[in-house]
């Protein structure tokens, strides 16, 4: 009886091992063999494989790695359709090649916006040859900050991104391209934000040391009681 009760403590105590490892204990069958450890794989499992990590954002900035293909730009329109847009009065007939003319302008105005969003963050070089692959014409091209860049097929222009493309004329193939900066214009200073005088100072002193501006004493004339005559007698001396 206590050999009994002393197997059946043994196999709850299994049970409760197997519930915290998650592994199984399967009692084996006639003819099947034993597994030798809980940790042994069966014979014929599978396990998922973990997903192979995406490159990150440092992978894909260096050198276009990890860029998508530059999708199709849109195609130059023959024809500029904004200027012959109809304009019926009350009462006219409207014909089909009046909504035709509408529809090709709607079309016109879509591409604009395909047309910037494809090529924004792209490189300039990169920008440019589609652009001219696609017969569209460069005409002017500017940085963020407003200056205008004299010669477009400059090759030291070539790694700024593109920020912006849009037409001269919506219509016709003239293109004027926003550009990024060539060096790094933003300014980096302390935040000072919620701080007492004290706080700031305590802080600044902390970045940026002991810093003294020598000063040099201004030596006025005495002016006390005189007139504005004597006075500008006495400082034009």
């Amino acid at each position: 009886m206590p050999d009994e009760k002393f197997k059946i403590g043994i196999e709850k105590l299994k049970t409760v091992q197997s519930v915290s490892t998650g592994a199984t204990f399967l009692k084996p069958g006639p003819g099947e063999a034993p597994l030798k450890s809980p940790t042994e794989t069966p014979v014929g499992a599978t396990f998922p494989h973990p997903p192979s990590p995406s490159p990150s954002l440092g992978e894909k900035e260096r050198g276009g790695e990890g860029m998508e293909p530059l999708a199709p730009l849109p195609v130059v329109p023959g024809s500029n359709t904004f200027q012959d847009l109809p304009f019926p009065s009350p009462g006219d007939r409207i014909k089909a090649d009046d909504f035709k003319k509408l529809s090709q302008s709607l079309k016109i105005l879509y591409d604009m916006f395909l047309l910037s969003s494809t090529l924004f963050g792209r490189s300039f070089k990169e920008a440019r040859l589609a652009l001219i692959s696609q017969q569209y014409e460069i005409h002017k091209v500017l940085t963020v900050f407003g200056t205008e860049i004299e010669n477009p097929h400059d090759t030291s222009l070539d790694n700024r991104k593109v920020l912006q493309v849009m037409p001269v004329i919506p219509g016709e193939r003239r293109v004027i391209i926003i550009l990024t900066e060539a060096i790094e214009t933003r300014r980096f200073a302390p935040n000072l934000l919620g701080l007492t005088y004290r706080e700031a100072s305590e802080r600044l002193r902390a970045i940026l040391g002991d810093i003294t501006f020598p000063m040099t004493p201004m030596n006025t004339s005495q002016l006390i009681g005189l007139s504005l005559a004597e006075a500008k007698q006495v400082l034009s001396k």
